[in-house]
C-alpha cells in the first residue's frame, strides 16, 4: 500500500503545523511493511516563507500565488498518479491525527482493496467537540444526517466528507479528472464527493478513526475577512447553480436569511459581513441562475 499525504499549508511553518506532527508520530506507530507513506507539503504562502530545515524523506513545494486547495490537491494527484500511489491523503494544516491513524487507515484500505468502486476512506471528523464529517444530505439539502457514533460501512446514499484526513483512491480521483480549480479553497470537496458519486463511485465510513480539526472558516473577527466571505459565498452559489436543483436553491436562500438575521445581526456579526451576506441574497432573490453563472466572475471585485 503506498500513500502520498499532501498538507497545505497557508502562513505557517512547517515546523509549527500540528498536522505534520501528528502525522509523523502515526509514521511511527505503523507496523514494519504494513504501508509506504510519503509526505508532500504544499505551501499556500503568498510570496513565500522561510521554512528552515526539513527531513530528508519530505517533499516541499511552494506557492507563491496560493493557488488554494484544488491546485494543491491537484499538484498531488499528478506526482500519486505518476509515480504509482494507491491513495492521495490530503489534509490541511488545522487537523490533529490520532496516533493510531495510519494503522486504521491502512487495515480499511486492506478490506476495501478488491472493491474498485470505493473512491474513498473517511474518518468520524470532529470540531469543538462536534461532528462535521462526514454526513448524508437530506432532499434538497435541507439538513444533514450524521452517522451513528463508530458507524462503519459503506453507505447506499450520497456521502459527503471534509477534504481534510480524507483518503481518496487516486485512480478514481484520475477518472473523473481531479479536483475542480474554480472551487479553489470552498466547496471543493462537495464538488469532488459530488463527481465521484455521479459517476458510481461509494464512499467506506471509517467510523473507528475519530481525527480532531479547527474549522476556522466562520471565525469573522480572527482568521477570516470581507474578502474571504465573499469568496465563500461565491462558491457557495457556485455550488448549488452548477450541481443542485432549483428547490435546493430556495433551501440556500433560507438559510441564507438566517445567517443574515442570527448570525450577523442578533449575533453582533459586523456590517462589512453582513453586507457581503446581503448582496449575495439580492443575487439569489432577484437574480436569475443564468445571470449569477455569467457575472460570478466578478464577484471577488466587490468592495
Amino acid at each position: 500500500m503506498r500513500v502520498l499525504a499532501v498538507i497545505v499549508l497557508y502562513k505557517l511553518k512547517p515546523s509549527e503545523c500540528v498536522t505534520l506532527d501528528s502525522l509523523q508520530a502515526a509514521k511511527i506507530n505503523l507496523a514494519p511493511g504494513q504501508a509506504n507513506i510519503e509526505i508532500l507539503l504544499y505551501d499556500n504562502t503568498p510570496g513565500g516563507q522561510g521554512i528552515g530545515l526539513l527531513p530528508a524523506n519530505i517533499r516541499y513545494k511552494a506557492d507563491l500565488k496560493n493557488g488554494g486547495l484544488a491546485e494543491a490537491y491537484n499538484y498531488a494527484l499528478k506526482i500519486a498518479c505518476d509515480e504509482g500511489f494507491d491513495w492521495l491523503l490530503t489534509l490541511d494544516q488545522d487537523t490533529h491525527l490520532p496516533g493510531d491513524f495510519l494503522g486504521k487507515l491502512c487495515d480499511s484500505a486492506v478490506f476495501v482493496a478488491s472493491s474498485r468502486s470505493i473512491a474513498a476512506i473517511v474518518p468520524c471528523v470532529s470540531s469543538d467537540k462536534r461532528v462535521m464529517s462526514p454526513w448524508i444530505p437530506t432532499k434538497h439539502w435541507a439538513l444533514v444526517r450524521r452517522f451513528p457514533d463508530g458507524f462503519i460501512g459503506i453507505p447506499s446514499q450520497k456521502v459527503y466528507a471534509a477534504n481534510s484526513a480524507s483518503t481518496m483512491r487516486v485512480k478514481a480521483l484520475g477518472e473523473v479528472g481531479g479536483y475542480d480549480p474554480r472551487f479553489r479553497l470552498d466547496f471543493s470537496d462537495l464538488v469532488m464527493y459530488y463527481r465521484l458519486q455521479c459517476n458510481n463511485f461509494r464512499v467506506f465510513v471509517a467510523g473507528n478513526i475519530r481525527v480532531e480539526h479547527e474549522l476556522s472558516g466562520f471565525d469573522l473577527r480572527g482568521r477570516s475577512s470581507p474578502e474571504r466571505y465573499i469568496e465563500f459565498h461565491a462558491a457557495e452559489e457556485a455550488f448549488y447553480d452548477e450541481y443542485l436543483s432549483n428547490r435546493s436553491g430556495l433551501v440556500l436562500l433560507l438559510r441564507m436569511l438566517y445567517r443574515l438575521i442570527y448570525r450577523l445581526w442578533s449575533q453582533g456579526g459586523s456590517l462589512p459581513y453582513f453586507r457581503v451576506t446581503l448582496r449575495f441574497f439580492c443575487r439569489r432573490l432577484f437574480c436569475s441562475r443564468n445571470h449569477r453563472r455569467k457575472t460570478r466572475s466578478v464577484l471577488f471585485n466587490i468592495a
